[in-house]
């Protein structure tokens, strides 16, 4: 497990605007158009988008990707392992689970990233129950080991609890003209309490 490292992300796209690290908080915009992709399901990963997350912790190994839509888990890495509730035509996750009530023991993965229905709508959409944000969280503190990171791409950054969580980044995601910007929140597990302000 590692720290999440801006000068990978700058080596791996050098024709990219910078992504930047400043007194511990990292940030940026990324843009990453939609023209001529073919959307196999509603509101996948934007292009590029997970090459873009992935090259931020370029030491993690074991990397959960929950919801996992579309990704297909033997395409990625070893040791990234896909959890959706719903296996179907555009979704073959290696796993079956909720992600309010997680299948892994404590302290499983370095990293998760998640792109989870930001709707009622969209979740009627993906013929899921409404996302279950709050549990998420929590079940990721729980499932990640001490240090590791949590990414979220939403339209806004969830909330979290201080004492497990400390914010260390928001990324803007663009994907074109008249569409909404969707923020990529990344969140790390506490080692310790020393530094949340009283």
């Amino acid at each position: 497990m590692g720290k999440i490292s801006v000068d990978n992300w700058n080596r791996t796209f050098p024709k990219y605007p910078v992504t930047v690290e400043d007194k511990g908080w990292v940030y940026g915009v990324w843009y990453c158009g939609t023209s001529w992709t073919k959307v196999h399901l509603h509101g996948q990963y934007p292009p590029g988008f997970a090459k873009r997350a992935l090259a931020l912790f370029p030491e993690d190994k074991d990397v959960l990707h929950a919801p996992s839509g579309t990704l297909e888990g033997d395409k990625l890495p070893d040791g990234h392992v896909t959890m959706d509730l719903i296996r179907d035509a555009a979704r073959n996750p290696q796993h079956l689970g909720d992600c309010g009530d997680m299948p892994f023991p404590d302290g499983s993965f370095d990293l998760i990233l998640s792109d989870p229905p930001y709707t009622k709508k969209d979740s009627e959409i993906y013929g899921t129950p409404p996302f279950p944000m709050g549990r998420f969280v929590n079940e990721s503190h729980r499932i990640l080991r001490p240090g590791g990171h949590l990414g979220v791409l939403h339209t806004y950054y969830p909330s979290y609890k201080r004492k497990k969580f400390k914010l260390v980044g928001l990324i803007a995601v663009v994907t074109g003209f008249l569409r909404a910007t969707r923020m990529f929140s990344i969140f790390e597990r506490r080692e310790d309490l020393s530094d949340v302000d009283n």
